[in-house]
């Protein structure tokens, strides 16, 4: 598995924090996990050139109430320089409020009440949020859960409310969605994902570790 890095993804300040920092904590759900396609995260294409060691706080499901309730001191105990968070998916798919975020409202919160835990501790940590990952054509499978046209306004509504937060803090914010979705206009979703959501172990990892850099500022 390789990945073309560009010279514009060298440049970004993304990619030189996860080049250069000591210690790295992953924090997301399945698709940090590797879950659904045999334990191979979103950012593996680019684990080489990461020279710090990784953690990796992830679970299949999870949703920013669970890792706020469950999972903190865990996030904390990594005492990473550089926290990559890529989660809240669950919460727009599942829509139970007792263990989602049910509005960007509380997304926001539960992703400040971690940060600021993890600062407490660590005040030079450095802090990337990604947007929840989009689910694609077929999340209909969630049982349950919210189905399109509610997604597209969850989502959007999510990507706004952490954007705008992040404009706040001063961290990274990147919304890798509409380079997925513009990729998948011209390429068949089915080659790259194993279902709606979850990229496959080969080049659906590697397109989202694409799309991710190629967003971040």
């Amino acid at each position: 598995m390789s990945l073309n890095v560009t010279d514009a993804m060298k440049t970004s300040r993304t990619f030189r924090l996860l080049q250069t920092a000591k210690t790295i904590c992953f924090v997301g759900d399945s698709l940090t996990e590797g879950t659904i396609n045999g334990g191979i995260p979103w950012y593996f294409p680019i684990r080489l050139l990461m020279q710090g060691k990784i953690f990796n706080v992830s679970q299949g499901g999870m949703t920013t109430t669970v890792l706020l309730s469950i999972y903190l001191k865990e996030i904390i105990h990594s005492e990473a320089e550089l926290y990559v968070f890529a989660a809240g998916a669950n919460d727009i798919l599942f829509r139970d409020p007792e263990f989602c975020a049910v509005t960007a409202e509380e997304y926001v919160q539960n992703l400040q009440k971690i940060r600021s835990a993890v600062y407490s501790q660590r005040p030079d940590a450095k802090f990337i949020f990604i947007a929840p990952w989009i689910a694609m054509d077929g999340d209909a499978s969630i049982i349950g859960g919210m189905k399109p046209p509610d997604t597209d306004a969850a989502y959007s509504s999510f990507k706004a409310a952490l954007k705008a937060w992040c404009g706040q803090t001063g961290d990274i914010f990147i919304n890798a969605n509409d380079y997925i979705s513009a990729y998948f206009e011209t390429h068949s979703q089915y080659e790259y994902l194993i279902d709606f959501i979850h990229p496959n172990s080969h080049i659906g990892v590697q397109l989202y570790t694409e799309a991710v850099l190629t967003q971040a500022p």
